[in-house]
């Protein structure tokens, strides 16, 4: 059986100090290799940051502007809303002065071609029109003859008669017109007076008749009184 012996190597010093020396390199270089590589990577990395950076600050720029010019848009539209608004307002305005100054010009014509009517107080026109469900827009016209041409007070007093719950019922223009408070309504005039207002029937109330009572304050039966169909225009 043959022995094994140990292999021995023997360096001289001058190898071992080459062998080190070498060794130092290649970690030296390893170690440059890596410092290199990674500066690189870090001064890429940065620049990448920075142009990201420059990007985010001009998108920020631009969302501002848009901000800003949404903001104008919104305030422009606003204005020209508003001017609109008031534009309409103004046209309704002017379309119930000439409506009012029509009807005023029809009742003078009418009152001069009227010879035979007597003095006293009368309603010249009654009109009664839906605007939407149980709530109606009326519009009625008082007039008068005397032989003295001057504004005169005259109490006026308005009901709508009509069936609820098959009931008579009898319902008072103070208790279904917001713009009345109580009656007698009282009026000025001179020869006529043009009024209108909106009423709002209850629920289940079927209108037969307005009834309109007209008298001077220092008169106390009323001198016109009478009851007119409840009949909306189309």
């Amino acid at each position: 059986m043959s022995q094994r012996h140990p292999l021995i190597i023997h360096f001289k010093t001058s190898q071992l100090l080459w062998l080190i020396a070498g060794i130092v390199f290649l970690l030296a270089t390893v170690l440059w290799v890596g410092f290199f590589y990674g500066d690189k990577t870090y001064t890429d990395d940065q620049e990448y940051i920075g142009e990201l950076e420059t990007g985010r600050e001009l998108l920020s720029e631009k969302l501002l502007a848009s901000q800003q010019a949404l903001v104008a848009l919104d305030l422009t539209a606003k204005i020209d809303a508003a001017a609109l608004e008031q534009t309409r307002l103004q046209l309704v305005d002017m379309q119930k002065k000439v409506y009012r100054r029509d009807q005023e010009l029809k009742l003078y014509r009418e009152m001069l071609q009227d010879n035979s009517q007597s003095t006293g107080l009368s309603v010249g026109d009654l009109r009664i029109e839906k605007v939407v469900e149980r709530l109606f827009q009326y519009h009625w016209v008082v007039q008068q003859k005397t032989h003295e041409a001057k504004n005169l007070q005259v109490n006026a007093k308005i009901w709508v008669i009509g069936i609820q719950d098959g009931k008579k019922k009898i319902l008072p223009l103070s208790e279904i017109d917001a713009e009345i408070d109580d009656l007698p309504i009282q009026l000025s005039l001179k020869y006529f007076s043009i009024n209108r207002g909106l009423v709002e029937l209850p629920k289940g109330f079927s209108p037969e008749f307005m009834r309109i009572s007209l008298r001077y304050p220092w008169i106390k039966k009323p001198q016109f009184d009478k009851k007119f169909v409840w009949q909306v225009q189309e």
